[in-house]
């Protein structure tokens, strides 16, 4: 028996609405740019840089705020359409077609993916498939639901980009930060595990050609840049962790840009914990500490209670025994 359709519960999206959301108006043209919250200004190829504004969560999150759905969607079309008009395998003549299209357009387009597309569809369009896609949104009426999306798609699927590929380096978009520093400072939640918990929210250093980038996927990435630059970081875990097999583990979100952030790392020394052993406190306290329970525990004899006591160390001034 055949299947009965679903009524179609996807809203009807207005693409100069969508537009309105990153400053793209009808009358925006080649001189379309935009400033995120961090003071970084990025110019560029108009369609490349409305693609990049749609992409980015922290511009679109005003995009129909009571349905926060649609923003996601937009989002997810805007990097499924980057992925294809990037790809070293889309027709050079498409790819030049759309850098010359007008932001609105760019919008529509993307709203017509998001509306018209079927996300199991084009996650698998590779490198055989691609020129029906693109020549289709470049040349058919879209966005038309008369018109709908091919739905060709490679089997096996085949990535359109190489491994370790960043969307960002793709597009044709320069960022330049206020005062042509080199670098920006983004709030970011920062939850670090290794014997130990760390959760906090700072500044951290990011290259402003980076940013873009790092935005465009930003719960995929923050992790891997704190990851990757684990000295941006380093002064913030102030407390000595144990041997651990497994090393230091990090999850990375990006905070409100306007968040509250430790303006430099914990202040030293770091409170440990350590254990004695003995008939009373006192007597105790005479003795040699143990730096965990368990340990003082395995030599604790008949008649012996464990005492704890909470000490202040600064790890800069501790030194190895021999």
């Amino acid at each position: 028996m055949a299947r009965v359709p679903l009524p179609d519960p996807r809203p009807d999206i207005d693409p100069a609405q969508v537009g309105a959301s990153v400053g793209i108006t009808a009358a925006t043209g080649a001189d379309y740019r935009f400033t995120d919250a961090y003071g970084v200004t990025y110019t560029g190829t108009a369609a490349h840089l409305a693609l990049s504004a749609l992409a980015r969560c922290d511009l679109t999150s005003g995009i129909y705020p009571d349905q926060p759905a649609v923003a996601v969607g937009i989002r997810a079309a805007a990097r499924t359409l980057i992925d294809w008009i990037t790809s070293p395998h889309t027709d050079p003549e498409h790819a030049a077609e759309f850098a010359a299209l007008s932001p609105l357009r760019v919008c529509e387009l993307v709203v017509y993916l998001c509306l018209h597309g079927d996300a199991d569809v084009l996650c698998q369009v590779g490198p055989a498939s691609l020129r029906h896609y693109t020549d289709h949104l470049l040349h058919d009426p879209v966005p038309n639901a008369e018109h709908p999306l091919p739905r060709l798609v490679d089997g096996p699927h085949r990535s359109l980009h190489g491994p370790g590929a960043r969307p960002g380096t793709r597009l044709q978009v320069t960022a330049t930060a206020g005062d042509e520093a080199d670098e920006v400072a983004v709030p970011m939640r920062i939850h670090a595990s290794e014997d130990v918990h760390w959760r906090f929210t700072a500044a951290i250093p990011v290259p402003a050609d980076r940013l873009n980038e790092l935005l465009l996927n930003p719960d995929y990435l923050t992790g891997g840049y704190l990851s990757d630059n684990r000295e941006l970081i380093d002064d913030y875990l102030a407390c000595v962790a144990g041997d651990t097999s497994e090393g230091l583990h990090v999850i990375g979100r990006l905070a409100d840009p306007t968040a509250v952030v430790l303006d430099t790392a914990p202040a030293r020394p770091t409170r440990v914990n350590l254990f004695f052993i003995g008939p009373d406190r006192d007597t105790a306290l005479e003795t040699a500490p143990f730096g965990s329970r368990g340990l003082a525990e395995r030599f604790a004899e008949a008649g012996d209670r464990i005492f704890s006591v909470g000490i202040e160390v600064d790890p800069d001034t501790v030194r190895a025994l021999p």
